[in-house]
């Protein structure tokens, strides 16, 4: 059972409310009571150790204790542009995107795409990006963008650039990534990306990765790749 909570506008003194839901969440789903101490955290990288000092049906009033607490910055900066699967499948990938400590997923729109998520689609994700960030100890939420198309997110993107090939560059051979760096990955559709995607992605710059011996589903890309990264990680070439 979480103990752990999320207020946006976190102060680090004093007392203050939880919105309507994560009141709920404290005192009805959790059973938190006067007296006890949680976690609550703003979702950029600050948290502190509340005590709850009253309850109501829908309203909890919490007071800080002790300092603020604040999360170390990531050790890779891990942006994800990726084609949304169908169905649940792409809630799974939110929730184990936010586990592995992605800071950004965009959703794609490619050639061979079939879902486009919007509106309230994005508004629930982001609602269990939250959900997903206190069960795993999270404090800063990952950024999940807009639908954006893939060339815009090519041409933007800088830092080590890497697009989800069947016929790339085995791990080993991939570019080196240094702790501090940012880390951008490409995950096209069921199907794979068309060549002419693949050719466009390799003329800015990018590298084509192979994630695994077989072929994989998007969401399955999503995460080896990022746990692929995160394996990856060297020292700063300063360090060496």
């Amino acid at each position: 059972m979480s103990n752990r909570f999320y207020h946006p506008d976190l102060p680090t003194e004093g007392r203050f409310r939880l919105d309507p839901d994560e009141s709920k969440h404290l005192l009805r789903v959790s059973r938190r009571e006067v007296g006890d101490r949680v976690e609550v955290f703003n979702g950029r990288g600050l948290s502190v150790v509340a005590r709850v000092v009253a309850g109501g049906k829908n309203s909890a009033e919490l007071e800080v204790e002790g300092p603020p607490i604040l999360e170390a910055p990531p050790d890779c900066l891990i942006e994800i542009g990726a084609a949304a699967p169908k169905g649940d499948r792409f809630d799974w990938l939110v929730e184990k995107a936010v586990e592995l400590g992605v800071a950004r997923l965009v959703p794609l729109t490619t050639e061979r795409s079939v879902v486009d998520p919007r509106g309230s689609k994005l508004d629930r994700l982001r609602r269990a990006i939250i959900e997903a960030s206190k069960q795993s100890g999270r404090s800063r939420l990952m950024e999940l963008s807009p639908p954006a198309a893939l060339r815009s997110f090519l041409v933007a993107a800088d830092g080590v650039r890497l697009v989800a090939d069947p016929r790339g560059a085995a791990p080993q051979s991939w570019p080196r990534i240094d702790r501090g760096a940012t880390a951008r990955l490409v995950v096209g559709p069921e199907g794979g990306l068309t060549d002419a995607e693949t050719a466009l992605a390799e003329g800015l710059g990018w590298t084509p990765v192979r994630l695994g011996p077989h072929i994989l589903r998007v969401e399955t890309a999503v995460l080896a790749g990022a746990a692929a990264i995160l394996a990856r990680l060297e020292a700063p070439s300063a360090l060496l």
